[in-house]
């Protein structure tokens, strides 16, 4: 099996590649919407009726992970690259 470069003999296409890097960075994008809808929670005077809190402990951290998926998938088009041999 030596001089085979990926497992089983198949290349990494592109579009997994890009879906990959997409997704890692979605994923990464969660700590900092965490982090800001504890501060804006926080300044908010920590509210406790349910349309604020909803909104700003679910809606910051989900729109956070969001733009991560969209930052991800339009930066990733070198990853979707066809390659010719």
């Amino acid at each position: 099996m030596i001089g085979k470069p990926h497992l089983h003999g198949i290349p990494p296409t592109g579009i997994d590649m890009r879906l990959l890097r997409t997704l890692i960075m979605g994923g990464v994008m969660l700590i900092p919407g965490l982090l800001l809808s504890m501060i804006i929670w926080y300044t908010a005077g920590q509210p406790t009726t349910e349309p604020m809190e909803s909104l700003i402990c679910n809606g910051i951290p989900l729109f956070s992970i969001g733009i991560g998926l969209f930052f991800g998938w339009k930066t990733g088009e070198a990853y979707s690259v066809k390659m010719e041999s």
